[in-house]
């Protein structure tokens, strides 16, 4: 290996280390308390340090914000149906609270939030990953406004929704019910069986759709 290659692959390494770094600070702080300064803190470097690799607080946030949208994109991708794709925010939201903050803010003051018009934009993609699954919901028999950006926000806002409000994300059985009553599907379960024996409950995150270490 020579010298050229060997440093960027330490500078690499490095990076990914502010990245793991700057994720812990986020998931034990919040973002309303993320700053370069706690980051650098936690990977125990200099806060200079840590400007030679990303630039400015943005650049950062941005870098995370991306992770977030490829880790959106591999869960949608992989998950086996439809109703676990939707339930991919929910998983997000139990197993990585930050990542789901980041790029889905649960209110204005949190929106402002590092805004720029490229995290903004981001989070755009995120609800588009999500909207995607108009053609797997009409597989299905769902019943969806009939223009494409209509059917996209409308699976979009069930699955994000699903992940929002606590008697949703905490219950899989009423979640499926609710997700079934908006699409217009079948539900595919009985009344007889009782609170979450059908599905489970997800008061305790569930284990995540991939590998994480994948």
């Amino acid at each position: 290996m020579g010298i050229e290659e060997r440093r960027q692959r330490e500078r690499r390494a490095r990076q990914e280390a502010i990245l793991r770094a700057a994720w812990e600070v986020a998931e034990e702080l919040g973002w309303a308390r993320f700053s370069v300064e706690k980051v650098a803190a936690r990977a125990e470097l200099g806060r200079a340090t840590i400007y030679g690799y990303f630039e400015s607080l943005e650049v950062l946030v941005l870098n995370l914000a991306a992770e977030a949208i490829d880790e959106l994109n591999t869960r949608v991708a992989e998950a086996p149906g439809l109703a676990e794709a939707l339930d991919v925010p929910v998983r997000i939201a139990q197993q990585r609270p930050a990542a789901f903050a980041l790029l889905f803010p649960d209110s204005e003051n949190a929106a402002k939030l590092f805004a720029s018009p490229h995290l903004d934009a981001l989070r755009s993609d995120a609800r588009t990953v999500i909207g995607r699954l108009k053609q797997l919901a009409t597989r299905s028999g769902a019943s969806l406004p009939e223009d494409a950006k209509g059917a996209a926000a409308f699976i979009s806002g069930i699955s994000i929704a699903g992940a929002m409000v606590p008697e949703l994300r905490d219950s899989t059985t009423l979640r499926r019910r609710w997700q079934d009553f908006c699409l217009g599907l079948q539900p595919t379960h009985t009344d007889s069986i009782s609170d979450d024996a059908a599905y489970g409950t997800d008061t305790e995150p569930a284990p995540p759709l991939t590998d994480p270490e994948g």
